[in-house]
């Protein structure tokens, strides 16, 4: 069985674990796109061999220190792909462009002899399997050199767009410079497996350091894909997020898919992500708007993941995010997502991934048990702190009562049973919607009963949560019809 089907399969078999730690039914999570075009090369048991000649010119070019302008400089580039020391695939030499890549902490002086990061753009004609660039991450701050294969695996598995990585082993000019992680370009090749139309892709870095966050235009904002010069899309997403009216939660649902972007902060806290959009520097996300201005998150620079992050955390730069928490029923939902997450880590097999992984890297890599302590660790974490929170009311009912002009639901459910660690709550409240509208919660409940009034008509989907101290319990759910 060759490398790439031998990952497979033993995601098939990790995934196959269907564990729910919180012991609740999760939501359900779209599977990741199947593989298809240049994802062979794209697997961590996959290393390829890149050769890159740069001549002198080119090399004088190259800026050697950080702030330096970044130009793309003539280059030679060849790959082959060997298994079982039989070449599999060969591309090249072809006459390529390039630069070097990374910021605090990952910059590398290449002119110098360092192991700096890459960008590869290719020619029209001459493009492995269709791509038009190679991203080479040096890893330089992973001593693991794993943490991103794994992280990415998270997101994925959780619905979240996000790329998929390999390895490439790096000669230039004759000098081998170390092991790459050849992480999948998020442009218009990899975008359509995700997203049917791409209106822009925003690269977001550095919070405030870089540009005011609440400016489309500002150097916070890189524009990746789409027309540089109109962001009217990014401005609406900016205006309505910042707003402190009424209604946060029905505006923000015309211009982002917020139960998507709470999976993505739910991923970024479980792999330690402290360096992604939800934490204190708001760096290294993107945010993606589709043809008709609505926006989603995507993760990337999950380099330094598998150490620590912060659950709720406060920096005015994440105002999205901020703002989200503010409202109960965004809140709800990057609890659910964090339960959802919770669910699914054990089915994800990190460990196993993490020493699949390793097998590419091992001549190099500093090791791996810190990153296995941490995936166990987090999960433990989380259980220890969703445990103060109530379990779901139990045997939810919807009665439809058509006495009055306008028929009401009429509710009833069964208070749940609470542990001792949890503070008991005589609350509930309820939420519904319609398909594709935003959810609308209502005031507080009694225990065990509560009416909606004035519904038109349609199916409804109506849930009630106990309201707890540290957050609402997951909720109980019923499709209701109002004729």
């Amino acid at each position: 069985m060759g490398s790439p089907a031998r990952f497979l399969a033993l995601a098939l078999l990790v995934g196959s674990f269907l564990t729910t730690p919180s012991g609740a039914v999760s939501p359900p999570i779209l599977p990741p796109p199947p593989v298809s075009g240049p994802g062979w090369m794209f697997d961590p048991t996959v290393v390829v061999d890149v050769d890159l000649v740069i001549p002198q010119s080119s090399m004088d070019l190259i800026p050697t220190y950080m702030e330096a302008e970044r130009p793309y400089v003539p280059a030679t580039f060849t790959m082959t792909y060997s298994e079982g020391g039989q070449v599999q695939k060969t591309y090249g030499p072809w006459a390529v462009t390039l630069k070097v890549k990374g910021m605090y902490g990952s910059f590398r002086n290449l002119p110098a002899g360092e192991k700096a990061g890459l960008k590869i753009k290719f020619p029209s004609g001459r493009r492995p399997d269709g791509l038009k660039k190679f991203t080479l991450n040096n890893m330089v701050q992973d001593g693991s050199m794993v943490r991103e294969v794994l992280a990415y695996e998270v997101f994925r598995s959780m619905g979240v767009a996000a790329p998929r990585a390999g390895y490439a082993r790096v000669t230039i000019n004759g000098d081998y410079f170390g092991t790459y992680l050849n992480v999948e370009t998020m442009d218009n090749v990899a975008l359509p497996r995700w997203h049917a139309t791409t209106g822009h892709l925003y690269e977001g870095s550095y919070g405030s350091w870089w540009g005011d966050v609440a400016d489309p235009f500002s150097g916070h904002y890189e524009v990746d894909e789409g027309d540089e010069a109109d962001r009217s899309d990014l401005a609406a997403l900016i205006a309505a997020a910042r707003s402190p009216a009424k209604g946060w939660l029905a505006r923000m649902h015309g211009v982002a898919d917020l139960e998507q972007m709470t999976r993505m902060w739910a991923c970024e806290w479980f792999t330690g992500h402290w360096d992604g959009y939800s934490q204190f520097i708001t760096n290294n996300y993107y945010l993606h708007a589709d043809a008709s201005g609505r926006f989603t998150m995507m993760p990337w620079g999950t380099d330094q993941t598998f150490t620590w992050a912060e659950r709720f955390n406060n920096s005015p730069d994440h105002f999205i995010f901020n703002n989200c928490l503010r409202d109960p029923v965004g809140r709800a939902m990057y609890i659910d997502a964090l339960r959802a997450v919770a669910d699914q880590w054990l089915a994800f097999g990190l460990e196993d991934l993490a020493d699949l992984a390793h097998q590419s890297v091992a001549q190099e890599s500093a090791g791996v048990d810190d990153v296995k302590w941490f995936i166990r660790e987090r999960l433990a974490e989380h259980l220890a702190w969703a445990a103060t929170i109530p379990p779901a009311p139990t045997g939810l009912v919807a009665r439809i009562d058509g006495s009055a002009r306008k028929p009401s639901v009429e509710l009833s459910w069964d208070r749940p049973r609470f542990a001792k660690s949890v503070p008991r709550s005589l609350d509930h409240v309820v939420e519904y919607r319609q398909d594709g509208a935003p959810w609308t919660r209502v005031d507080r409940a009694s225990s065990k009963s509560a009416k909606l009034d004035g519904l038109s008509p349609g199916v409804y989907t109506v849930r009630v949560r106990a309201v707890g101290k540290v957050a609402d319990s997951l909720p109980a759910s019923v499709t209701v019809v109002v004729p």
